[in-house]
C-alpha cells in the first residue's frame, strides 16, 4: 500500500517533499526510498527525530495501526492512517484525543468518500426527497483463497479485512442524512464466517450492510432510497445508476428498466476507461490525500471528521466481535489434525498456506511427514500443518525456521505483484531460504520452479526438455511471474551446492484442479458468462498438470530424494492439447464456451492497446513479447512419465496409517 500511497502523491497538488520511508526491512526501505527520492529507515523513532516529517503515512498491516500513529502524533505530525484506522474503540480516542491535544490532523484511508461515484451521489442527494434507507453491498472474490474449502478463521479474517470500506461509505452516507449522527447504531446482526448482513439505525432512517465472500457477482455498491426514487453508486464502475423517481405512474414502471439499463452500460463503460487510463489507481485516493493535505497547509479541519473515524471504529468493533465469534464455533466443528507417528521426519513447507501449498502438505502428511509451514499470515486451522513460522521470506529468515528438518519444499512466490514485488518475494526470498537452510545445516531442498523458465522454443517444431536452456538473464520482456522465477531458479542453480545443498528442481506445467475446473490464463480468458476467449486454435499443444499429482510428486522426491531427478519439467503427457484440456473440464461439469482467436492477432491487440494507453499516460510501456509468452511450445515429457509413474505407487508402509486418517 505504501507504493500505492507514494504514486498517489505524486498528483497531490499541495506542494511537499516525501523526506523519508520507514520499513523493518533494510532492503524493502531502501527499495522505497529509492523509488520516492527520500532516506530509508529502519526505525520509526529515527525518522522522527531526524527527518521531522510534517506528516506520516502509516500503512502497515491491519491490527498495527494504532502504536506507529501515536508515535507520530506525539512526535508533532499529522498522521494519515490506512484502512482500517484502528479496530478497537478505547485507541481511536486515544488517537483522537492526542491529536487534539497536539493540534495535529488524523485521517484515515476511506478514499471511497472521494470516489467520484459517491461524490455524485451525494450532489443528487435533493433529487430523492426524504432518505429513509441506505445499502451498502460488497462481494468479494478473494484472491488464492476458496471460500468454500478454506478455514472459519481464515475466511474471518478475510471478511474483517474489506469490511471498512462497505462499512464506512454507510456510516458515512447515514451520518449525512441523518437528522442526529449520534445515535447511530447496529439494530441487528446475522453473521457467519465468509458473509455479514447488518441493519443499523439512525432515527427514521435505516442502513444495510451486506458483505460477503461467497456472493457474485464481484460488487461494490451504495444504494440511496428515498420517498423520491433511488440512486446507486457503483465503486467498481465509478459510476451513479439510477432514474430518481417514485416508479408509481404506468410510463416510470415501464421506462425506469430502460433508463438505468443505458445508465450502467455508458456511465459504467466510461468509468472503467477513465479508471484504466488513469493508471489503476485505487479511485478518490488522489483526492482524499490531496484534501488532507491542503488542509494541512491551510490550518483547516481534516476531510474526516473526529466523530466519523469514532463512530466507524466503535461499529467495526461491534461487527468483528460477531464475525470472530462465528469463526470461533465454525472452527469447532472442523475435522482434527492428523498427528504424525512418533520419530517422523520433519519437511519444511514455504507457501504451505497457497494454492499448490495446501495440496503440497496433504501429501506429505500422507506419506508420514511432520509438516512445518512457513507463511506471513499462518494457517492455524489446516489440520495437515503441524507447526507455523510466521515469516516474510523477503527478509532475511531466522535458521531455526528450518531446524530440524530433513528436507524443505520451497513452494512460494508473488504471484501478483510487479517486478518489485518478485524481486523480493521470489528471488530474494530464494536466495533467504538457501542462506537460512545453510546456517539450519539443512541439505535437501526440493524447489518448486515453473516451466516458464526456459527460453521460447527457436521453431515451431522444436521438443523442449530438462536439458533446454533458461531464458537469458534478465528477461522482463516474458513477463513479472516469468523473470522472477527464471531469476530464482538461477539462483538455486549458481548457489545451493557452494551452501552444500542439494536441490531437485520441478518446473510444473500449468496446475489445474479438475474438482473445480478454470482455464488457465495461457489458454483463454473469460469473457461474458459462460463464454471465453480462447488463444489459438483447440489442436495446438498445451502443457498441463493436475494439482493433485504434481503435489504427489513434490511428495514422491521428499520421501526419494537420492532417487528423483534433478531437474524435472512436471507434465501430465494424457492432456496435450487444449481440446483435451477443455475435454476433461466437461467431464467434470464445466459448461464453458470458447471463441477462439489467433495467437499473432491477439499478440497484435495486445501490443497497441498498450501502446494507446501509454500515449494516453504520456510514456511508453515497457516492452512485453506477447507472441513469446503465449506462443504454444511442444515437450518431451519422457523424464516426467516416469516420474508421475514413481509418485503413483503406494506409499511405503510406515505412512499407511495416516494415509487412511486422509480418506474422507
Amino acid at each position: 500500500m505504501a507504493r500505492l500511497h507514494l504514486h498517489a502523491l505524486r498528483r497531490v497538488r499541495t506542494p511537499h517533499q516525501v523526506v523519508a520511508v520507514c520499513d523493518t526491512s533494510e532492503s524493502a526501505a531502501q527499495t522505497l526510498a529509492a523509488l520516492a527520492g527520500a532516506t530509508p529507515y529502519a526505525s520509526l523513532a529515527a525518522l522522527l527525530e531526524e527527518a521531522r516529517a510534517d506528516v506520516v503515512h502509516v500503512c502497515t498491516p491491519a491490527g498495527t495501526h494504532f502504536a506507529p500513529a501515536r508515535q507520530a502524533l506525539l512526535a508533532g505530525a499529522h498522521v494519515y492512517v490506512e484502512k482500517p484506522f484502528v479496530e478497537v474503540d478505547a485507541e481511536a480516542r486515544e488517537l483522537l484525543t492526542t491529536s487534539q491535544q497536539r493540534d495535529r490532523l488524523v485521517c484515515a484511508g476511506h478514499q471511497q468518500l472521494r470516489d467520484a461515484a459517491y461524490v455524485a451521489l451525494l450532489r443528487r442527494l435533493p433529487e430523492l426527497g426524504r432518505v429513509v434507507r441506505v445499502d451498502s453491498h460488497f462481494a468479494f472474490r478473494p484472491v488464492g483463497m476458496n471460500p468454500e474449502q478454506a478455514g472459519p478463521k481464515s475466511l474471518a479474517a478475510q471478511l474483517l479485512d474489506v469490511l471498512p470500506h462497505p462499512l464506512y461509505t454507510l456510516l458515512a452516507a447515514l451520518e449525512r442524512v441523518a437528522d442526529d449522527a449520534a445515535v447511530i447504531g447496529v439494530a441487528a446482526v446475522a453473521t457467519g464466517p465468509a458473509d455479514l448482513h447488518a441493519v443499523l439505525r439512525a432515527g427514521d432512517v435505516f442502513g444495510r450492510l451486506s458483505v460477503s465472500l461467497r456472493d457474485r457477482p464481484v460488487a461494490s455498491t451504495l444504494t440511496i432510497a428515498g420517498a423520491g426514487g433511488a440512486l446507486t453508486a457503483d465503486f467498481i464502475r465509478t459510476s451513479v445508476v439510477g432514474a430518481a423517481n417514485p416508479g408509481i405512474g404506468p410510463l416510470e414502471k415501464a421506462a425506469n428498466p430502460i433508463v438505468e439499463g443505458w445508465q450502467t452500460a455508458i456511465r459504467g463503460a466510461a468509468g472503467v476507461i477513465r479508471h484504466v487510463a488513469g493508471g489503476g489507481d485505487y479511485p478518490g485516493l488522489v483526492e482524499l490525500i490531496g484534501d488532507f493535505y491542503a488542509s494541512v497547509a491551510r490550518g483547516a479541519a481534516s476531510p474526516l471528521s473526529p466523530g466519523h473515524l469514532s463512530r466507524v471504529t466503535a461499529v467495526y468493533e461491534e461487527l468483528a466481535a460477531t464475525v470472530r465469534g462465528a469463526a470461533e464455533r465454525g472452527s469447532g466443528r472442523r475435522a482434527p489434525r492428523h498427528e504424525p507417528a512418533a520419530g517422523a521426519p520433519l519437511a519444511v513447507v514455504t507457501g504451505a498456506r497457497g494454492f499448490f501449498g495446501k495440496f503440497i502438505t496433504r501429501e506429505l502428511v500422507r506419506r508420514g511427514f511432520r509438516v512445518r509451514g512457513v507463511s506471513r499470515t499462518p494457517d492455524p486451522e489446516d489440520p495437515h500443518v503441524h507447526e507455523w513460522r510466521a515469516l516474510d521470506l523477503s527478509r532475511p529468515v531466522p535458521p531455526s525456521a528450518f531446524a530440524g528438518a530433513e528436507v524443505v519444499i520451497h513452494a512460494a512466490v508473488d504471484t501478483a505483484g510487479g517486478y518489485d514485488g518478485h524481486q523480493r518475494n521470489t528471488i530474494d526470498a530464494t536466495r533467504h531460504v538457501l542462506q537460512a537452510m545453510h546456517a539450519a545445516r539443512v541439505g535437501q531442498l526440493v524447489y518448486v520452479s515453473s516451466l516458464s523458465v526456459l527460453r521460447p522454443p527457436r521453431t515451431l517444431w522444436e521438443r523442449q526438455d530438462e536439458r533446454t536452456p533458461l531464458a537469458a538473464p534478465d528477461a522482463r520482456k516474458f513477463g513479472s511471474y516469468a523473470w522472477g522465477k527464471t531469476e530464482a531458479e538461477r539462483v538455486v542453480t549458481a548457489e545451493a551446492a557452494t551452501l552444500g545443498i542439494e536441490t531437485r528442481i520441478l518446473r510444473p506445467a500449468a496446475l489445474v484442479d479438475w474438482t473445480n475446473p478454470d482455464v488457465p490464463g495461457l489458454v483463454g480468458r473469460r469473457l461474458f458468462g459462460s463464454w471465453h476467449l480462447g488463444f489459438g486454435r483447440p489442436s495446438l499443444p498445451f502443457a498441463v498438470c493436475e494439482v493433485g499429482q504434481a503435489a504427489s510428486v513434490v511428495g514422491w522426491c521428499a520421501t526419494a530424494f537420492p532417487a528423483a531427478p534433478p531437474v524435472v519439467n512436471l507434465i501430465d503427457p494424457a492432456v496435450p492439447t487444449r481440446r483435451r484440456l477443455l475435454e476433461r473440464f466437461r467431464a467434470q461439469g464445466w459448461r464453458g464456451r470458447m471463441v477462439w482467436l489467433p495467437i499473432p492477432v491477439f499478440a497484435l491487440a495486445v501490443t497497441a492497446v498498450r501502446f494507446a494507453l501509454g500515449l494516453a499516460q504520456l510514456r511508453l510501456p515497457a516492452r512485453l513479447a506477447v507472441w513469446s509468452i503465449f506462443r504454444p511450445r511442444r515437450y518431451d515429457a519422457a523424464v516426467s512419465t516416469g516420474v508421475l509413474a514413481s509418485a503413483a505407487r503406494p506409499v511405503e508402509p510406515a505412512a499407511a496409517a495416516l494415509e487412511a486418517q486422509l480418506q474422507p
